[in-house]
């Protein structure tokens, strides 16, 4: 009868189980017992001994009920019950606990937060409609990379190529906010009317420039940006319609843009521009003649171009195109074959982050390669656990726990760890973007777009899930392989452990060093680099300099007789400041900003046939030279001789005289500024050495300096807006009220911006590759640290389970020595190992490292034999400490245990 058989079934297992439950309570007091006299032997007191014993079979008790129900379980009941157990296991062994939270932390943390650099710069859409068809314009020719288009140029690309649709023309400058109780410097740009459309975004409010508008002589306009309409204005939408005060005239605002939207070159610069112009210029404006264009031969420089794709084009496709037509030009006659004139386009997305993509993605990689020490370091730590847990462990085999069951729990361990990680992770996430934020250069493109989001959080709940899977899958395995049996045999303790279990160890402790010395090479080469850039001489003195940038406008200052005479009267109050040693004025601040050349004829020079005398040109006030400390070569620097009514004087760098006066004496030769019939003859009355103005790394070219009064002679050439420098022998900031105060007196409508030290100016130069180093260097110290504590920790468990055999060692007449050096080792192969395939991959991948150094190459020997003695130094350390204790092992404590 099938109820008499089910009824017997059950009274038969039950019989069974409750005799099994009386034989593992006689065998779990058994070995309770047994742990507890073992515990003793370590140096505990019987109640300590029993204490830490009970605690190590109280998870079993309370996981035998679990076993015996487990095939009734639903997955999710059986998926919380390792949860708990886990978190109960976890929970009594903070110390542990603590430290695995913490490298996971670290790395998880810092792998979000380059994360989200790489989401804010380099994922994230464009403020711009269809980005893939929009490109950036240049012109290129002998001595200039990459420059500015002539107006000839963009009616040509404009009409001429058909891969583009249209251009768009902008400049870029700077002006006076007027009205208000303050004014305020803010940077602009004058922008054909086409642009907004031309990068599809059109104003938040109003409207854009009107064709009339764009016009030579047209009617005034203004459109604001949205950060200077919230923040001088109020978001008042009323001022559409408004006029407001600009360099002291009216100009009516007829819109506002969206917030966020930037010109494409904003995301480069320190600062966005917040007031934007109508272009007012065309053919007319140019001097143009009837007929095709470069009919002047390409005219001058001076326009940014942004150009719309046709549907269908790509950017290698216009840049076919120019070649083609410039290729034509050259056979025309129309540019000179030796100019090597080049036209071509950037893709809009390379051309605002093109120039930190490689930084971006070298941090990136660098982050990543911390996690996966941090998780080998973890994975290491849960092997060792695991060694410490194969008793309790083969306790749960005993009670009938299947190898899957074991596994699932451990990962439930990996898992509760991980997320623990990942929420430390966040907070150190949000941190590190804080921290990147403030510290990233003003220039780094789109930095001040990086926040933490939502979509940051599911990246980090993806990190915890590889870092569980990484962290879990090793002490999983081991658990697989507990026998019973063999680890639950009385003297099992004192045993030594397999080789193939340490094996996993020391192999992680290979990678972790492997992995930290590809970091700590890529961190050297970038302090070699940047020391590299540091040790350039840039020609000038930074130390002690504070700057400040002023503008007069027309407004208030029509002629130059004007402008010279606030020059002049500012300086000289600011000579009488206590402290300050000189001062002087300067058109455009070395490392600040880029010089443009000008064509020249030099007496006595013949320029080879199809080319030019070009020359870059600087203006300054009597006192700059001094100021700045610039070398004097030959002749005189500028001073009083050199006023309005004064003989044209000018100065050149020792580069001018080499190329254009080679042996002759340059003192006393006349050039001529460009080649119109009004153009002015100057005289040079002095050299100075070589000033790195465009960038500490760029070449020097021809320059030349000309008086503020004397420059502005020309029909035109009057420089309103000048950097005022003044040298302390104390703290230049210091100096940057009393030359406020100065300022004011002479006239308080006149806003100062751009305040800083001339320091300050060169480290900015340099700030991305300093910028990465910092990083790097940080990343490669906590890889360090990391593969360290790997050592130490694999080190310190060979020496913990070899006790029982050094005491023997040492009971048959092995010095301490003899000892120290057999537990070294096994750390000194693992760490040697580990350079071995640190090194290779370094040679491999500090390649990706190329654009970013200067004067050191991506396999430098230097560097690579440091990190190594390094590396070889700190594994050596973290060995010692643990093999120092084998030296203390006692034969007569082996004995008295066996």
């Amino acid at each position: 009868m099938a109820w008499y058989d089910e009824l017997l079934s059950g009274a038969r297992a039950l019989f069974w189980r409750r005799q099994s439950d009386r034989e593992l309570a006689e065998e779990m007091r058994h070995h309770l017992e047994m742990e507890t006299e073992l515990n003793m032997r370590e140096g505990l007191s019987r109640d300590d001994a029993r204490q830490r014993a009970q605690r190590d079979f109280g998870s079993v008790a309370r996981y035998k009920d679990d076993v015996h129900d487990e095939r009734g379980a639903s997955a999710v009941e059986g998926l919380l019950k390792d949860a708990g157990f886990a978190a109960r296991s976890l929970r009594r062994q903070l110390g542990f606990t603590s430290l695995v939270i913490l490298t996971l932390a670290f790395g998880i943390g810092a792998t979000t937060t380059l994360f989200a650099v790489v989401k804010g710069v380099l994922l994230a859409p464009l403020p711009y409609a269809r980005t893939d068809g929009l490109a950036q314009l240049w012109s290129s020719w002998t001595g200039f990379e990459k420059t500015w288009l002539s107006y000839d140029e963009y009616e040509a690309w404009k009409t001429e190529i058909p891969a583009i649709e249209d251009v768009g023309l902008f400049t870029d400058g700077a002006v006076n906010l007027t009205d208000g109780d303050e004014p305020e410097r803010v940077r602009s740009a004058n922008v054909g009317a086409n642009v907004f459309a031309v990068l599809g975004v059109g104003p938040l409010l109003g409207r854009g420039f009107t064709e009339e508008e764009d016009r030579l002589n047209g009617a005034p306009a203004a459109i604001l940006s949205h950060e200077v309409w919230q923040r001088r204005y109020s978001g008042d939408p009323a001022v559409v319609g408004r006029t407001i005060q600009v360099n002291g005239a009216g100009v009516p605002v007829v819109g506002v843009m969206p917030a966020g939207f930037k010109l494409p070159l904003d995301f480069g610069s320190g600062a966005a521009t917040q007031v934007y112009f109508p272009m007012a210029t065309d053919a007319a404006s140019e001097g143009a003649i009837p007929g095709p264009a470069f009919q002047r031969g390409g005219g001058s420089h001076g326009f940014y171009g942004v150009a719309r794709l046709t549907r269908g084009s790509t950017v290698g496709m216009v840049n076919a195109q120019l070649a083609d037509y410039v290729a034509q030009l050259v056979r025309d006659n129309v540019l000179s074959a030796t100019r090597n004139f080049r036209a071509f386009a950037v893709p809009m997305d390379e051309q605002i982050t093109g120039g930190v993509r490689n930084a971006i993605l070298v941090l990136f990689g660098a982050t990543s390669v911390v996690l996966l020490i941090a998780c080998a370091n973890v994975a290491g730590l849960l092997l060792v656990r695991g060694e410490r847990r194969r008793r309790e462990l083969a306790i749960r085999v005993a009670l009938g726990a299947q190898g899957t069951r074991l596994t699932r729990l451990l990962f439930a361990e990996s898992a509760l760890l991980a997320l623990a990680g990942a929420s430390s992770g966040c907070v150190l996430a949000w941190a590190g973007i804080a921290l990147v934020r403030r510290t990233a250069p003003s220039t780094f493109p789109r930095i001040a777009d990086v926040s933490i989001e939502p979509s940051l959080l599911f990246f980090t709940l993806a990190i915890a899930s590889l870092a569980a899977l990484l962290t879990g899958i090793l002490p999983a395995l081991q658990a697989s392989r507990v026998a019973p049996a063999d680890e639950l045999k009385e003297g099992s303790r004192g045993a030594t452990v397999g080789g193939s279990r340490l094996r996993w160890r020391q192999t992680l402790v290979s990678a972790e060093v492997a992995l930290a010395v590809l970091l700590v090479v890529g961190a050297g080469l970038m302090i070699r680099s940047v020391g590299n850039l540091l040790g350039i001489d840039p020609g000038f003195n930074p130390n002690g300099v504070l700057t400040m940038r002023l503008s007069t406008p027309s407004s208030w200052y029509p002629d130059s007789n004007r402008v010279v005479a606030f020059w002049e009267d500012l300086q000289n109050r600011v000579n009488r400041i206590p402290g300050v040693t000189s001062s002087g004025s300067v058109l455009l601040l070395p490392l600040a900003t880029e010089m443009g050349d000008w064509g020249l004829k030099v007496e006595g020079y013949t320029p080879p046939p199809n080319q030019g005398t070009p020359g870059d040109w600087q203006v300054v006030t009597p006192g700059y030279f001094e100021t700045l400390g610039l070398r004097l070569v030959s002749g005189r620097v500028f001073d009083a001789r050199d006023g309005m009514g004064a003989p044209l004087a000018m100065i050149i760098n020792r580069r001018f005289a080499e190329l254009y006066l080679a042996g002759r004496d340059p003192l006393g030769a006349r050039v001529v500024i460009g080649g119109s019939p009004d153009s002015l003859a100057y005289t040079i009355v002095g050299v100075v050495d070589n000033v790195r103005h465009n960038a500490l790394t760029r070449e020097v070219k021809a320059q030349f300096y000309a008086p503020l009064a004397h420059f502005a002679r020309a029909p035109g050439s009057t420089r309103r807006s000048m950097n005022l420098v003044v040298r302390t022998d104390g703290d230049p900031r210091a100096l940057i009220a009393p030359v406020r105060n100065v300022i004011r007196q002479v006239d308080p409508r006149l806003p100062v911006s751009e305040i800083r030290t001339l320091d300050e100016v060169v480290r900015a130069s340099i700030a991305a590759p300093r910028f990465a180093m910092e990083l790097l260097g940080v990343f490669g110290a906590i890889a360090l640290t990391l593969a360290a504590i790997g050592v130490f920790g694999v080190v310190s468990q060979v020496v913990a389970l070899r006790q029982h055999e050094f005491g023997i060692r040492a009971a048959l007449g092995a010095r301490p020595g003899q000892l120290v050096g057999l537990s070294l080792r096994t750390g000194v192969r693992q760490v040697a190992a580990g350079i071995v395939l640190g090194v290779a991959a370094a040679v491999a991948a500090t390649r990706l490292l190329g654009r970013l150094l200067e004067g050191v190459t991506p396999t430098d020997p230097v560097t690579f034999a440091a990190v190594v003695l390094i590396t070889a130094a700190v594994a050596l350390l973290a060995s010692a400490l643990p093999a120092r204790r084998a030296a203390r092992a006692h034969p007569g404590a082996v004995l008295r245990n066996d």
